[in-house]
This record gives structure tokens, C-alpha cells and sequence, in this order.
């Protein structure tokens, strides 16, 4: 329902009237309040995790995160969202229809009492959901206003390391096992090799010399992570640097010992922006949206009186800056 444009734009519009309408003299400041258990469930949640507590700044953190959940809520509940979002409507109903069972009441008038029981603040498969629509809104904003060429281009420059590419290689390898041949592995691919090199044998002819891999003994195009992933880390770092069209060995893999011919190298490069254009524009997107996500909580924060309530009802306030 909300990837309607016509409805992002309505409730894009409703989201800074209702903000902005904040900061009138006339206005009252909305209140937002936040238990203190639900902070410490999730600090719990945190410890358990780590499994150790929280530091100091990382518990300010968590009660800022829980803060800021508030803050969206109160947002989301401000422009309606919860009585037009469908998998909020959906939901509502299923808790009314598990709660009632059968019953003649329209799906409208379900979700309605719903709505009077507070389900759509207690529940918390909703509150997420209202959270990740709210900021949706603001999300579609940032993606209707792409950036000039000049800012595109100073964000890939700013960047550029996180376009590079890795490095390539080609290879086949002959594989000594470790298994089969115990302690003689190492001085069998020695022998193996000055043999390879004193015939020039191609790639297949000397993989024929050597014992099965299941894994195959041919390579094409693989990164620096592929190999590893294939041989290990060892055997990685000992092709690295391995020139092209020669044999080179013993390497060591996880596995044994192996001959190595790289039939092509790739070296490692940054794209020129032309080629990777739609990818930086969505990594700026994703950037400028957590600024303004960002920058849009830190002000509701000035513009609302946030309290926070002790398991009793009691609590401390944050007043509203400004």
C-alpha cells in the first residue's frame, strides 16, 4: 500500500506538517513516555548476548536506541500510519480474531476494537512495523531527490576504496595429498616440480602426475577470499604474487602440498564511476538517509518532552529543548 507515490507524497507531507507543527508557540508539546523496564529488558537482551554488561556509554547507547523507537512510534501514530498501513490492519485483525474467535463483526469494526484495546501499541510485530514505515517516508524522500553529478562524483572520490576491486587470478594446480603420502608429500612435490619444469608439461598432462581433488584443479577468475575459501589461507598467500605462465610450488594448502601455473592475473582496481554509477548512487541514497533518519529523531528530541517511567509509574523528565 505504501509504495503508492501518490500516498508517499500525502504521508511525506502529513510527517513534517506534523513535526513542524511541533515547534508552534500555540502548540502543546507532545509528551513521549518509555518504561525503564523495557530499557533494562533490553540491556538484558545485550548481556546476554556479549555475555557481559553493558559499559556505561554502551547502556546510554541501548536507552537512546529505546528513546529514539519512541520517538518514531509517537511519529508513526501522528500521521495515521497505524490505521492505513495493510500489514498493520492485518495484523490487528488476526489479534482480534485469535482473541475472540468466531464472530460477526466486520474485519472494520475488528480492527477498531483492536485499536481501543491499544493493540496497535503493545503489539511489537506492529511497532516495528510502524517504525520501518515511518522511516520508509522518509527514505522515499531522500530517493525523489537524487544528487547532482558534482555531489555523485565527490561521494565516489570520498569512497573510492570501497569500490576496488579485488584481485584475480586463473589457475590450475597439481595436488599432493597429505593423507596418502604422510611425510614424503613435501619432497614428492619438489621431485614432482623439477620434473614439470625440465619437460614443459602443460597443466593437464602434470595434474595427471599428481593425486584427485575433489574440489577440481582448476580456478578461473577467483578473488583472494575463493581461494581461501577453496584451499585456505595458506595456499592463498603463496599465490599472491606468483607470476604468470611458470610453475610454481611446493604451496601449501589445508590440504597438502600443490604445483601451480597461473594461466591470468586481474590486478586489483577501482572502477571509474561510469562503470559502478548505479551502485554509488544507492550507497549516497543509503548514507544521506541515515542523516537525515538521524538528524530528524535528534529534533523531534528538542521538540517533545520525553519521560522516562520507573516500573511504578514514577520517572524523570527531558524537557523539551529550546
Amino acid at each position: 500500500m505504501l509504495r503508492a507515490p501518490l500516498l508517499h507524497f500525502l504521508l511525506l507531507g502529513g510527517l513534517f506538517y506534523a513535526f513542524q507543527s511541533i515547534g508552534s508557540d500555540t502548540a502543546e508539546v507532545p509528551v513521549v513516555e518509555v518504561q525503564r523496564s523495557a530499557i533494562e529488558e533490553r540491556i538484558d537482551v545485550y548481556r546476554q548476548q556479549m555475555g557481559r554488561a553493558p559499559s556505561p556509554e554502551e547502556a546510554q547507547s541501548i536507552e537512546r536506541q529505546v528513546v529514539d523507537e519512541a520517538l518514531w512510534l509517537q511519529q508513526a501514530f501522528a500521521i495515521g500510519l497505524h490505521e492505513v498501513d495493510s500489514v498493520v490492519r492485518q495484523r490487528l485483525l488476526l489479534n482480534m480474531r485469535f482473541l475472540e474467535g468466531e464472530s460477526d463483526a466486520s474485519e472494520a469494526e475488528l480492527i477498531e476494537r483492536a485499536i481501543e484495546l491499544g493493540m496497535d501499541r503493545s503489539d511489537t510485530v506492529v511497532q516495528r512495523r510502524l517504525i520501518d514505515r515511518v522511516q520508509a517516508i522518509l527514505r522515499a524522500g531522500v530517493r525523489a531527490q537524487p544528487p547532482d553529478d558534482a555531489t555523485l562524483e565527490a561521494h565516489y572520490e570520498t569512497t573510492a576504496e570501497r569500490w576496488r576491486e579485488p584481485p584475480l587470478l586463473d589457475l590450475s594446480h597439481v595436488y599432493l595429498s597429505r593423507d596418502r603420502r604422510g611425510d614424503a608429500t613435501v619432497a614428492d612435490a619438489t621431485k614432482l616440480l623439477a620434473r614439470v619444469r625440465r619437460e614443459s608439461l602443460e597443466a593437464e598432462a602434470a595434474i595427471a602426475l599428481g593425486d584427485p581433488f575433489l574440489a577440481g584443479h582448476r580456478l578461473r577468475g577467483a578473488s583472494p577470499n575463493r581461494i581461501v575459501a577453496r584451499l585456505g589461507p595458506s595456499f592463498a598467500d603463496g599465490v599472491a604474487e606468483a607470476e604468470t605462465g611458470t610453475w610454481l610450488g611446493p604451496v601449501e594448502s589445508a590440504f597438502g602440498q600443490h604445483l601451480v601455473w597461473i594461466h591470468d592475473r586481474v590486478e586489483s582496481r577501482i572502477p571509474p564511476l561510469e562503470e559502478i554509477r548505479t551502485r554509488v548512487l544507492e550507497d549516497w541514497i543509503e548514507q544521506e538517509s541515515r542523516r537525515v533518519l538521524r538528524e530528524h529523531v535528534d529534533a523531534r528530541r528538542t521538540q517533545v518532552e520525553v519521560r522516562i517511567l520507573d516500573d511504578t509509574g514514577a520517572g524523570r523528565r527531558e524537557p523539551a529543548a529550546g
